[in-house]
């Protein structure tokens, strides 16, 4: 199965499922925590993108004037790429942001599908406005590069319990996100066939009020 098509069958998958599945094979894949930033921005499905920002005070590396892009996310949007769904690390702080409008913007146009923000985003209203994906554990609108410098990009990296790494499945909706190991999107592909019927099977006697038999799937 190439990629496209990998990623086209997780998409048809809501993240709840998924993460039904991969707690059958024992990987814990839900990212806690963060909220889709618009009510309409649907599901997403793409290759991980991981980024890791660490904190550092006042650093003259990650310093430019004003708004707009800082040094450090500068690193980030030149090398992100069509089909990526960025990850950023930013030890899940609350009281500074590195992703904002702008930076929305500029990733739409690469084709990037969206943004998982381990900590907040800002410029809510152009994020919306633009129609650009972002999850965040909140917004604020004080700008990261005072309390945060460049880290890594496309190393491993761990949020709230869940490792991503280059290429593993990145999917995104309402209730969430959640994280496919590169070397396990077979087996999960396989136990979300499984899970579905199942669902399918269940709502069905639900809707004709007949659960006696649950105990048996």
């Amino acid at each position: 199965m190439n990629q496209i098509s990998i990623e086209s069958v997780f998409l048809k998958h809501p993240t709840s499922l998924i993460s039904d599945a991969l707690d059958e094979l024992n990987i814990n894949g839900a990212i806690s925590g963060v909220f889709p930033q618009r009510y309409d921005q649907g599901r997403i499905a793409g290759r991980a993108f991981p980024v890791k920002f660490k904190r550092k005070s006042s650093d003259p590396e990650a310093w430019r004037f004003g708004g707009g892009v800082g040094k450090p996310l500068e690193q980030v949007l030149k090398k992100m790429s069509t089909g990526k769904v960025i990850v950023m690390h930013l030890d899940g702080a609350l009281n500074a942001t590195a992703w904002g409008g702008l930076a929305s913007k500029l990733a739409q146009k690469k084709g990037v599908l969206g943004t998982i923000m381990h900590g907040t985003c800002r410029d809510v209203e152009e994020i919306r406005e633009c129609g650009y994906p972002v999850w965040a554990k909140g917004v604020c609108p004080r700008r990261s590069r005072n309390d945060f410098t460049f880290g890594t990009i496309n190393e491993p990296i761990e949020v709230t319990g869940v490792k991503i790494k280059k290429n593993d499945i990145i999917v995104a909706d309402q209730s969430g996100v959640v994280c496919i190991p590169e070397e396990m999107i077979e087996e999960t592909l396989n136990l979300l066939k499984k899970i579905s019927k199942q669902e399918e099977i269940l709502e069905d006697q639900v809707l004709k009020n007949d659960v006696q038999n649950w105990d048996e799937l």
